[in-house]
């Protein structure tokens, strides 16, 4: 019987050893999660992989995710997690493979696999793995936490955007020319594309709206406020029309599937006008470069430059149907001129078609699919929460039509975010009182 008390007793302290090592893990895993969207923004390097480039502190939060993830899983698992979170991450490193085996078999110079996995594991495939870690850790906490970290950085980038002069604080790559942008007149904030730098504004303004919280109070309001005024000023400033047809998706996808009274979305739809009125006002870049859209259409030089690009994409694709690698653009297309320079078609699209080849483009297109029914969970049907989280994948998915994003050290994190916010608003324990109020209402 002794024999028997003590086994017990071993078991229980054995348990509750297990308890304590879990219980640091979630708060490691929260502490990341919530650290990665400003890190993300913030480029602050802390090391450097000959070959590969430096390493951030980012990528260290990142990287510490997928760690913290692992034993997660190895220490107690987590058998009612959802399939596609994992899913999600596998098939992110999945194109990192495919197209460093696509660049290996083109150009057979023996580095290929290694540095074209490792660019895509640093720029999407290290990202991947947070809506993974949402549901590992996430919590209603984490996302009132998130969306702290959101407001804090749309007030950081609003900073940027009125005095660019701090760009000079921050470290930079060597071949970063800080005045290829601003001769033009197009603020970058504290990234390194105007572009970014508007889809980043736009998905941080999307990741607080989410975590809202389902009756906000006065003081949540006028946060939100805040929020938005940061966010549109940021976009304006950039000039970024895909940002603005990204925004625009967003918005309207709120209004035609939201369940939200007639009169709010009357109000989000006034709120943008005077929002885009204000901006063409505000910014002589941002009026210029949307009144040259509307008159050139698709004969406008970007424009009809991105569809030069995408057309030579295929073309190049058609004739290496597994691949050439994301690094390698300019040099599989030398003879067909200089369009692709610059390593991009400008659309993630056809750069993974043409970087992973046809199998990689199915798994980004699945990856994007997974994230979409991913979030489909977060009670989407009657609580808007959820469609801000669906507006986000919309707006991203528009964003990839005209740039590379999600597949960029700034804005992977945030997409990734955005999908894991569906376990965040999930465990909003508010939900089933606020139901009951709602159904208490529609009957009166």
């Amino acid at each position: 019987m002794r024999d028997l008390e003590t086994s017990h007793a071993l078991e229980v302290a054995a348990s509750d050893e297990t308890t304590t090592r879990v219980g640091l893990l979630t708060v490691l895993g929260r502490i990341l999660l919530v650290a990665v969207i400003p890190l993300s923004l913030i480029w602050l390097p802390v090391g450097h992989i000959p070959g590969a480039g430096n390493v951030s502190a980012g990528d260290v939060a990142q990287l510490g995710l997928w760690v913290l993830s692992a034993v997660a899983l190895l220490v107690h698992g987590d058998a009612e997690m959802d399939v596609r979170a994992p899913l999600i991450a596998v098939l992110a490193v999945v194109i990192g493979l495919l197209a460093g085996i696509g660049a290996q078999l083109t150009f057979l110079d023996g580095k290929g696999l290694w540095l074209e996995t490792a660019l895509l594991m640093k720029r999407f495939g290290l990202a991947a793995v947070v809506p993974l870690a949402s549901a590992l850790f996430g919590s209603r906490s984490t996302g009132s936490w998130i969306r702290l970290a959101s407001f804090v950085m749309i007030a950081v980038l609003f900073a940027f955007q009125l005095d660019p002069s701090l760009q000079d604080s921050l470290p930079r790559p060597e071949d970063y020319d800080a005045d290829i942008f601003a001769t033009v007149g197009r603020a970058t904030g504290s990234v390194t594309n105007p572009n970014d730098f508007a889809y980043a504004s736009v998905a941080l303004f999307i990741l607080h709206a989410t975590f809202l919280p389902r009756r906000p109070g006065f003081f949540d309001r006028i946060v939100l406020a805040a929020a938005f005024a940061g966010a549109a000023t940021c976009l304006a400033s950039s000039g970024s029309r895909s940002g603005l047809v990204g925004a625009a998706g967003a918005l309207a996808f709120v209004v035609l599937t939201s369940r939200v009274r007639i009169s709010v979305k009357v109000a989000l739809l006034a709120t943008a006008w005077i929002g885009v009125v204000i901006g063409l006002s505000y910014s002589s870049v941002f009026e210029r470069r949307i009144e040259k859209a509307y008159y050139e259409g698709f004969s406008e030089e970007n424009v009809a430059a991105r569809v030069q690009m995408q057309l030579l994409a295929v073309r190049t694709a058609a004739a290496h149907p597994y691949g050439i690698g994301y690094s390698n653009f300019a040099r599989a297309t030398a003879r067909d001129g200089a369009w692709l320079e610059y390593g991009t078609a400008d659309s993630v699209y056809f750069d993974t078609l043409l970087a992973a080849g046809f199998l990689g483009l199915v798994c980004l297109l699945t990856l994007l699919r997974c994230a979409w029914t991913f979030v489909s969970k977060a009670r989407s049907r009657d609580d808007p929460r959820g469609h801000f989280i669906k507006a986000g994948l919309v707006a991203f998915f528009l964003f990839g039509a005209a740039t590379v994003v999600p597949i960029s050290v700034f804005l992977a994190p945030l997409f990734f975010s955005i999908v894991g916010a569906a376990e965040h608003v999930d465990g909003d324990e508010d939900d089933e009182e606020a139901d009951a109020d709602d159904m208490e209402a529609e009957a009166a």
